[in-house]
């Protein structure tokens, strides 16, 4: 769990960051080569989290199972991560819902400034500050994130989380995020895409 240490700075990270999101930037790859992508399917029919009541931190949980990504780099070099999520969801009135991104002590997630409570490994995009009031909706998002490797060919914690917060301080909050078999006619399944670039070097060697 990834606490916020007051409910004032989620609040404004909220706000801030849905405007942010509004305009989803446009992720350039002029000068990054792809390395690897990993494509992820939600299974289950569907998936929920909430809390009651709710402490600052609010709920949340990963979409899918976590990944160990390979940035395929010597040390001290970096690559950049792409991690997009789209999913059909649903939340209850007052819930303020968001996807997560939560890397290791090597990532840096470029994220609203002024926030020191969100630590620069982690990220978040708010889908919906009042709920659906039950409509079902569909969320997308791509999650750019830079590390820098420690080692050779190192292994980098990705990891999506879907969750709530509770408008205006302590209540409840309760968000789902719908599967291959409930989401139709409403959405897309969850999905989550993964991809490594790494800085174009000329005839840069590759890592073993």
């Amino acid at each position: 769990m990834k606490v916020i240490s007051n409910i004032a700075a989620v609040t404004i990270l909220m706000f801030s960051s849905l405007a942010v999101a509004q305009t989803n930037p446009t992720f350039t790859t002029g000068n990054l080569k792809l390395e690897d992508t990993t494509f992820q399917v939600g299974e289950y029919t569907e998936l929920g989290v909430g809390c009651d009541p709710c402490l600052e931190a609010g709920a949340f949980s990963p979409i899918v199972a976590p990944l160990e990504v390979t940035c395929p780099a010597r040390k001290g070099e970096t690559c950049t991560f792409a991690v997009h999520v789209d999913a059909a969801t649903r939340s209850e009135f007052g819930s303020e819902s968001a996807f997560q991104y939560v890397g290791d002590a090597q990532t840096t997630v470029p994220q609203v400034t002024g926030i020191p409570q969100v630590p620069p490994h982690s990220g978040f995009y708010m889908w919906s500050l009042g709920g659906s009031n039950g409509e079902v909706v569909s969320a997308s998002y791509t999650f750019v994130a830079l590390v820098k490797n420690t080692k050779d060919s190192q292994k980098h914690h990705v990891e999506i989380d879907f969750g709530c917060f509770s408008v205006g301080g302590p209540g409840s909050c309760n968000v789902q995020v719908l599967g291959l078999f409930e989401q139709a006619p409403h959405g897309s399944p969850v999905t989550v895409t993964t991809q490594v670039f790494r800085e174009r070097k000329g005839e840069h060697r590759d890592v073993d």
